[in-house]
């Protein structure tokens, strides 16, 4: 069993000690010697016996500095250790959070938001369709436009929220956003929607929605018969985007078969 751990704070002080002693004993009995034989100690002898002791303090001076420092880094090292431990379980909770909230269920959701009606009156079908969508995901205002097979012009067919005294514009594909959207096939989503681009009556007077979201309505052809818009005061993530690019696929199967719709 060791006395002294040779871990011990204690053990670099403990040498400088027995070293102090051991020069004192051997200078005592050096000094003893000189006295016996009439001499008086040499100065020569007393430099060669301190320069010891100096060499020994300065390196315990430096010691217990570098402990000293040593110690100080170790303690800034757990620090941030655990600043960053805890800044990894910060955003680990807040993925999964975020996961949680956005996770969705496309194919059942899909046919959530389907109505279960004839599309013979795409009005009313709109209608239902946007109401649907709005009990899952934050909408202020729906527009839903059909390409008139003859003249492939894209007409307002239904809306959501939508009040003005004039319908909106018409147009093919390739022309003003959603005839990009219905000439590529893809779903369109912007953050920086322009003022009174979109306009929401309420209670409380306008706003304007900032996020917009641009879906094509595709046929098992490949064919876009329909375009649909949602505005929102909160913006579409990538789920969003999955979501109503599938509806937009499945809108192209029903509208198609233009029969009733079941939910099962």
């Amino acid at each position: 069993m060791k006395l002294i751990s040779t871990n011990s704070k204690f053990l670099p002080l403990l040498l400088l000690v027995l070293l102090l002693i051991s020069i004192l004993l051997a200078f005592g009995s050096a000094h003893n010697a000189f006295v016996a034989l009439g001499h008086s100690t040499p100065t020569l002898f007393i430099v060669f016996v301190a320069l010891p002791v100096f060499i020994g303090l300065l390196l315990y001076s430096l010691f217990a500095s570098a402990k000293a420092e040593n110690a100080q880094l170790h303690s800034e090292v757990a620090a941030l250790k655990q600043t960053l431990e805890n800044s990894l379980k910060t955003e680990v909770k807040e993925t999964v959070q975020e996961v949680g909230e956005t996770a969705i269920d496309v194919e059942t959701t899909v046919t959530e938001f389907i109505p279960a009606i004839d599309t013979s009156n795409l009005e009313k079908f709109g209608e239902a369709m946007f109401a649907n969508i709005a009990k899952r995901v934050e909408v202020a205002q729906g527009l839903f436009y059909h390409k008139d097979p003859e003249s492939g012009v894209f007409s307002f067919a239904a809306g959501y929220a939508f009040f003005s005294e004039t319908q909106p514009v018409s147009y093919i594909e390739g022309d003003t956003l959603p005839g990009q959207v219905a000439k590529n096939k893809k779903v369109l989503n912007l953050d920086t929607v322009p003022d009174d681009y979109i306009t929401i009556l309420s209670g409380l007077g306008k706003s304007s929605p900032r996020h917009l979201l641009i879906a094509p309505i595709v046929t098992p052809d490949a064919e876009t018969i329909g375009v649909f818009e949602l505005a929102s005061f909160k913006a579409f993530n990538t789920q969003h985007e999955a979501l109503f690019a599938a509806l937009g696929y499945r809108l192209g199967e029903v509208l198609t078969a233009n029969k009733p719709i079941s939910q099962d």
